[in-house]
């Protein structure tokens, strides 16, 4: 059994398994080297104001602020929209173009998440919690624990559409958002929530990470016998659909829970490493039995 002193192996370097436990608290709007917006002091300076603003609304449990979004937000969404249903309509699981249907998310004008989540909460109790950039992975799974999804408010920056280097609202809406719709999809990243939510070893939050990893986040499903999109990370990358499909640098092997939860990744660059899940039903079956090996008490 691991201690609080530890190591565990995340993004190819050694790191205390208790940060995967008690993850530290980021306060201020920090950019990571290479991000195409450093430099832009418009956009630094309109981050920072949705920054904070999320923040509040979040540990204040305010919900998702209504955000008039300006032009070059608006001219963003509407640039990448359009190509990326282009590609969900060949390429997406029907568990997600269903639910992209029933939700009505336009290509014309960026949603208003306080709508959404009203819809979600109406649909499968799930609601939508601002949040102000990418959670600590145990943060954002204590709010799922609870149905709640935290999802980002800004666009990414406008030099590069095609591509963010951290969650966005084109990342959110167009990935995460629709399937919680789906009422199995929801159960299962409730279950995931709550189990990590529930444990204290670091080691089993991380596994419970590269089991959502390559899933919810980057993970194929067959349908029908073909290999359709299933993660969101993939689904709200035009460059990301067509390469975890088609691209011969691309592993593509069956889901095997004890591979996946042992299968280091990088988040900083396209994925190279992809499973193939057979259902959503069995990813909830194999979740269940992970999460009793764990020994995990999950209510």
């Amino acid at each position: 059994m691991l201690n609080e002193t530890s190591t565990l192996i995340e993004y190819g370097a050694p790191i205390d398994a208790q940060t995967m436990v008690t993850p530290p608290d980021v306060t201020e709007l920090e950019l990571e080297p290479g991000h195409p917006g450093l430099g832009d002091e418009v956009y630094i300076r309109r981050r920072k104001e949705l920054f904070a603003l999320c923040r509040k609304h979040r540990l204040q449990r305010l919900g998702p602020p209504i955000i008039e979004y300006n032009a070059e937000e608006t001219r963003i969404w509407r640039e990448v929209s359009p190509k990326l249903d282009e590609l969900h309509q060949k390429y997406a699981s029907q568990i997600y173009l269903k639910a992209k249907r029933d939700l009505a998310i336009t290509q014309e004008e960026i949603p208003q998440l306080r709508l959404l989540s009203e819809r979600l909460r109406r649909e499968t109790q799930m609601h939508l919690v601002p949040a102000e950039g990418a959670l600590p992975y145990r943060t954002f799974y204590e709010y799922i624990a609870d149905r709640g999804f935290p999802v980002t408010q800004f666009l990414r920056h406008g030099s590069h559409p095609e591509f963010t280097p951290e969650p966005d609202m084109i990342h959110d809406c167009l990935g995460h958002v629709p399937p919680l719709m789906n009422r199995d999809y929801a159960e299962l990243l409730t279950l995931i929530g709550k189990a990590v939510a529930a444990t204290n070893r670091g080691e089993q939050v991380l596994s419970l990470k590269r089991f959502s990893w390559f899933s919810i986040e980057f993970g194929l499903i067959q349908e029908a016998g073909e290999v359709k999109v299933f993660g969101a990370g993939i689904l709200s990358s035009t460059g990301e659909i067509p390469y975890s499909l088609f691209s011969p640098e691309v592993t593509r092997r069956p889901f095997v829970t004890d591979v996946v939860i042992n299968t280091d990744y990088d988040p900083s660059h396209m994925q190279n490493k992809l499973f193939i899940a057979p259902s959503l039903p069995f990813l909830r079956r194999e979740l269940e039995g992970l999460v009793r090996r764990f020994g995990i008490p999950v209510v």
